[in-house]
């Protein structure tokens, strides 16, 4: 006869886990409905009746978003968070809701089930990261990623560097949407930034940058920065989540990057920092879980960037990590030799 078991250890990281999947098919649907742009203390009924929605089964879902801490319950009524308030309104300057709901669905791009992955390997046909349309739709739809706070924290960063003040120029390596390079140039009283990328995502840069009245201080140019003349001097080179694509040809960029630099020059990069036997940070290996399946190679070790610029004639290196938006990050700010030194 089985006896019941005595157990020792607390399973709720596993039911986590299990109903993640049911928590993100939830958040989805309430960002479709736009339900966020309606909850402005009102009740359930009301809600219902602006969404045109069965009125129960509005109430239900909105408790259930309350319980997500998405939004408030009092007194029947129901209202945004203040990062509700922020990110998930249409109509606010930094709403994120487009760009969640295509990280949430990202991955269901891929044909090949996880399980044939695991038995079987990666598929007979490559992976194809040469899409320029798909890199172009990624760009537009992830320009909320960098403007929903990650710029405006980059910029930060750049605007510590004791150097700051006396630079004039800098290039963002794949800069997406741009705004990476918008938010530095804005925090500089007379900066000018060069964004380089592919031409199809080039086009989305250059529609953001009119957007935003920059076209005096940024220009976009589309090209290849593997390829083409980087045209420097710059004072700063930035590039973030970009470098993954060309791990084998590491020393070549560098030496690249480095000879564009200005005497004195900042390569600062914004990248993931793999680490613990490739195990962590988890939220980052999961995301390149998929791909790399496939037979990519994404990751970049933690301290790899900070080696390869020592090794390629830079005269510093230094790398700490960052919280984001999506986890930790590393940045490394690489300083090239002055003249005088």
């Amino acid at each position: 006869m089985k006896s019941i078991p005595k157990t020792t250890n607390d399973w709720s990281a596993l039911s986590d886990i299990v109903g993640g999947g049911l928590r993100q098919r939830i958040f989805s649907s309430a960002l479709r409905l736009k339900i966020f742009d309606h909850v402005d203390r009102r009740a359930a009924e009301e809600i219902a009746a602006r969404l045109s929605a069965h009125p129960r089964n509005t109430e239900l879902f909105l408790n259930v978003l309350t319980g997500m801490g998405l939004i408030r319950k009092r007194d029947g009524k129901y209202e945004l968070t203040e990062t509700s308030a922020e990110f998930l309104v249409s109509e606010s300057p930094a709403y994120l809701g487009t760009y969640l709901l295509h990280v949430g669905s990202f991955h269901e791009q891929f044909p090949v089930a996880l399980d044939d992955l695991v038995r079987k390997g990666p598929p007979p046909t490559p992976l194809d990261m040469g899409n320029e349309a798909m890199w172009a739709e990624s760009a537009r739809l992830s320009a909320a990623y960098q403007y929903g706070g990650e710029a405006q924290r980059i910029a930060r960063i750049a605007a510590d560097l004791p150097e700051f003040p006396g630079m004039s120029r800098m290039l963002d390596l794949g800069g997406g949407a741009g705004f990476y390079t918008l938010a530095i140039v804005s925090s500089h009283p007379s900066m000018n930034g060069v964004v380089l990328e592919q031409p199809s995502v080039a086009r989305v840069a250059e529609g953001f940058v009119r957007e935003y009245g920059m076209e005096s201080r940024v220009s976009v140019v589309a090209g290849d920065y593997m390829k083409d003349d980087l045209q420097g001097p710059y004072d700063l080179i930035f590039a973030s989540a970009t470098l993954n694509f060309f791990k084998n040809r590491f020393d070549d960029l560098f030496r690249r990057v480095r000879a564009a630099l200005a005497p004195g020059g900042i390569f600062m990069t914004h990248q993931d920092g793999i680490r613990e036997e490739r195990t962590k940070p988890v939220n980052l290996i999961a995301e390149f879980l998929l791909p790399e399946m496939m037979g990519a190679d994404f990751a970049i070790a933690q301290g790899e960037i900070a080696e390869t610029m020592l090794r390629n004639g830079f005269q510093s290196a230094r790398t700490f990590a960052k919280q984001s938006s999506i986890g930790e990050m590393e940045v490394t700010i690489g300083r090239a030799a002055r003249k005088d030194a």
